[in-house]
């Protein structure tokens, strides 16, 4: 087998496995089990989806709390308990598009252009094993516990007394969602780091206007918005009239900056793997040249015309690569993130519309 064929028929391969976990990751899982009466995707799926699960993260605990007499403290704790649960529901919603993106593009345009064999099984081993179940549970299960922990020790000082176990069953089912999507923002991180782990075909004497360049771009670029969105959502509800007027002062200012933070750290990861991408591939080109220009000077003599010529066009070419860009840094990306911070801040205006509208005339 030849090594073009033997690299084709690796990428159909990787292809072929990484669109396959668009049904093993733990949202698809979910979804297509709660939305089986109908077509994915279709309105009636999602509508099923919802439906299921409020019914399994609000209804369960206020069956339990019926069994344990804690009706009343559950009642009290309405309110918070459901935005919590509206939050984690629209928060596994947007992750799990953004998943189902990220594997698209990976699978029809990234392996497409990862031109060595053994990057490619690299590259479908570590997709198979970040969504491995102990690897999610790594990082979903000390989120759960912390996010239970957390809501019943503060919701207990809210109503002074023990909350309840129906409304501990209820964080730890919200917990076991917010930890899913916790991986998922961190996996998208570790695979902008990843990326520039890879050997791509590029464009050799303008590496930076690659087309795989664009592709990672926007792949990631997309995923930055939906985290954002989640975060627009957040503050939105976290500011409302819905949450006491003294919770909105002391955590709408944090959430903004935790939300801030979360994009920013995003976006820096995407433009550093971008910049290492074609730093790299810069390189490769001006050490090629470089041999050439040293094997001709070491061969010729450098009174010929021929060899001159020869040797002052590869010096004309490595000058016009050395000064190439190789950032990706540029006004279009800082209005990207410019529009992308503006959406948890947009969130947190909706949310304290009533206050604003005391100083417009």
């Amino acid at each position: 087998m030849t090594t073009e064929s033997e690299l084709m028929q690796k990428r159909q391969e990787v292809r072929e496995e990484i669109l396959a976990l668009k049904d093993q990751i733990p949202s698809a899982w979910i979804f297509n089990r709660l939305g089986r009466a109908f077509t994915p995707g279709s309105a009636g799926y999602w509508l099923s989806n919802i439906l299921w699960l409020h019914i399994i993260l609000a209804g369960s605990p206020f069956l339990l709390g019926l069994v344990l007499r804690e009706t009343e403290k559950l009642i009290s704790l309405w309110v918070g308990g459901m935005l919590a649960t509206e939050g984690v529901i629209f928060a596994i919603v947007m992750s799990h598009f953004a998943v189902q993106s990220i594997l698209d593009d990976t699978a029809n345009k990234v392996v497409e252009k990862i031109n060595n064999v053994g990057d490619l099984s690299k590259l479908l081993f570590w997709f198979k094993y970040t969504w491995s179940a102990p690897y999610i549970l790594y990082f979903a299960l000390p989120y759960c516990l912390l996010w239970a922990l957390l809501g019943t020790v503060s919701n207990s000082a809210f109503i002074q007394e023990f909350t309840g176990f129906g409304f501990i069953l209820w964080s730890i089912l919200d917990g076991l969602l917010a930890g899913v999507v916790c991986h998922v923002y961190f996996w998208t991180c570790y695979l902008a780091f990843r990326m520039k782990t890879h050997q791509y075909e590029m464009n050799a004497f303008s590496p930076a206007d690659s087309e795989i360049v664009n592709d990672i771009s926007e792949m990631l670029t997309r995923t930055i918005y939906m985290l954002a969105t989640i975060s627009a959502y957040v503050t939105l509800v976290s500011t409302s009239k819905l949450v006491a007027p003294q919770n909105r002062a002391i955590f709408s200012f944090p959430i903004l900056v935790i939300a801030w933070t979360i994009i920013i750290v995003q976006f820096l990861l995407t433009r550093s793997t971008l910049r290492a991408i074609t730093n790299r591939e810069k390189w490769k080109t001006l050490n090629r040249i470089q041999s050439k220009i040293n094997a001709l000077e070491a061969a010729g003599d450098l009174s010929d015309k021929d060899t001159a010529e020869r040797l002052l066009r590869l010096a004309d070419i490595h000058k016009q690569i050395m000064a190439s860009k190789t950032s990706t840094f540029d006004l279009k990306s800082v209005s990207t993130l410019f529009s992308q911070l503006m959406l948890p801040l947009l969130g947190i205006l909706l949310g304290n519309l009533d206050k604003l509208s005391t100083f417009l005339p």
